[in-house]
């Protein structure tokens, strides 16, 4: 766009933060399959209906791509609550809770909805907000990047296995 002295600017193209990215990833979710975490972008972006612009649209404080970090801490949070399982990395797929969840057709899901699923209060409540290190202030931590890598630096990708391990040994008990 041009400006009244001829200046060309670039217009803000806005993202949509994570929390109101929830409810339309669930939603997707909802057909029941396994994703990937690309499908599930792709598929929100779709639904979104998502410009193009929008889409290569990054970060202020980096190189990251700011839709691809929203769609990460929102599927993140989905994962936390419970309403998402995983069960290979990098795939997802809806819950029976989040299934129910979308029976009750709620107007939005933020954090607050989520307090009463599952073990999220301890993942959002940790000593330093663990979640903290997913949102783009701290934009290194985790990303969805252009080729669908999730590039997580060493201290996430020990959270992720811990919690994958304590998952798989509860889930083993008698």
């Amino acid at each position: 766009m041009t400006t009244g002295n001829g200046v060309q600017r670039e217009d803000k193209i806005n993202v949509p933060q994570f929390q109101t990215l929830m409810l339309p990833l669930l939603k997707v979710m909802g057909c029941g399959h396994e994703m990937t975490t690309i499908q599930i972008r792709d598929a929100v972006a779709d639904n979104l209906e998502m410009t193009a612009e929008a889409l290569r649209q990054h970060l202020p404080t980096g190189p990251q791509n700011a839709f691809n970090n929203q769609m990460g801490c929102a599927i993140t949070f989905l994962f936390k609550a419970g309403l998402l399982t995983r069960p290979r990395r990098g795939i997802y797929i809806i819950s029976e809770i989040g299934k129910q969840v979308l029976l009750e057709n709620p107007v939005e899901i933020d954090a607050e909805f989520l307090r009463s699923y599952g073990d999220f209060n301890k993942f959002y409540d940790s000593p330093r907000g663990e979640y903290e290190s997913l949102l783009p202030a701290d934009s290194d931590d985790k990303q969805l990047t252009e080729e669908g890598e999730i590039e997580v630096n060493p201290s996430q990708i020990h959270r992720q296995l811990r919690d994958e391990i304590l998952t798989k040994n509860h889930s083993s008990l008698p």
